[in-house]
């Protein structure tokens, strides 16, 4: 992977970014100083979506999100969206780490006990949308609120997500305590999570593969810390199923990728892993 990026013009409306993709194409791509794409010319592509491949159609994308990325480096512009702000996600992945057993309970506990709601005999805290049924997919979020000194100062309610039956996304949001944006949203799936103390080491690693997704989506490898295995980002997910994509399979706990390795044992050292690949190779046959 090799993009790289100029800046070549700025007025009052945005800047104007160079962008050269993974394909050698060369983008111009109009950033507005609110973050939307005011235009995107390219000379390797048909300018119809419709006529692109899958894979030239996702080379287009990446152009705007790596020219996105490269004025907020470059200028500081707030410019990026906030579920795609890896510096946020780091600064929570901190927060978490350093939290005390009895605050990870207090801002996290009923989260826990969501991800292991279908396990027997668990209860669910916050019922699943009638619209999902038994074993359907779903994936339970929370936002997560730091203050200034970079503490936690809040989380949201349990907010959903799942397919309608015609496969459409539908989200249904619970409460969020503040009128702003969280710096990061946990997108986890029920599963097993053995202990409170297992469940506070999952979440910083789910933001390291959150991390890692946004590297992959503008384009970029991501640096060798990152080069993990694991549920990140929802949206990513999506794009790394399509064979005609520039991606592999990354959150799935079974990937066999060159150079990318699954660091999460479940607590229970190298057996913990092996038994996540098989489960996860066990829920892809279904």
């Amino acid at each position: 992977m090799n993009m790289n990026a100029k800046i070549i013009d700025q007025d009052n409306k945005g800047i104007g970014v160079r962008v050269h993709d993974n394909d050698e194409t060369e983008h111009t791509v109009a950033v507005g100083f609110d973050g939307e794409i005011q235009g995107h010319s390219q000379d390797g592509y048909p300018d119809d979506p419709a006529k692109r491949t899958g894979k030239e159609n996702e080379y287009v994308s990446q152009a705007r999100r790596y020219a996105k990325y490269y004025v907020a480096k470059e200028k500081g512009y707030d410019v990026l969206p906030w579920d795609r702000d890896t510096a946020a996600m780091q600064r929570v992945q901190t927060a978490i780490e350093s939290l005390s057993d009895e605050d990870f309970e207090k801002y996290f506990g009923t989260y826990f006990d969501q991800i292991n709601s279908r396990l027997p005999n668990v209860t669910a805290p916050v019922p699943e949308p009638d619209a999902v049924g038994d074993d359907e997919f779903v994936l339970y979020l929370l936002d997560v609120y730091l203050d200034e000194a970079g503490r936690i100062e809040a989380v949201s309610d349990i907010h959903f997500l799942y397919l309608d039956d015609n496969r459409e996304r539908q989200v249904v949001l619970g409460d969020q305590p503040l009128n702003r944006d969280p710096d990061a949203r946990l997108q986890l799936k029920p599963n097993y999570l053995p202990s409170l103390e297992v469940a506070q080491e999952f979440f910083v690693y789910h933001l390291r593969c959150q991390i890692r997704d946004c590297y992959l989506l503008r384009g970029e490898e991501p640096p060798e810390q990152y080069r993990v295995i694991g549920p990140g980002l929802y949206d990513a997910a999506t794009r790394y199923l399509y064979e005609d994509r520039p991606y592999r399979p990354y959150h799935k706990l079974h990937a066999d990728i060159p150079g990318y390795s699954l660091e999460f044992d479940y607590g229970f050292g190298e057996q913990g892993k092996e038994m996540a690949k098989i489960a996860g190779a066990v829920a892809d046959n279904k």
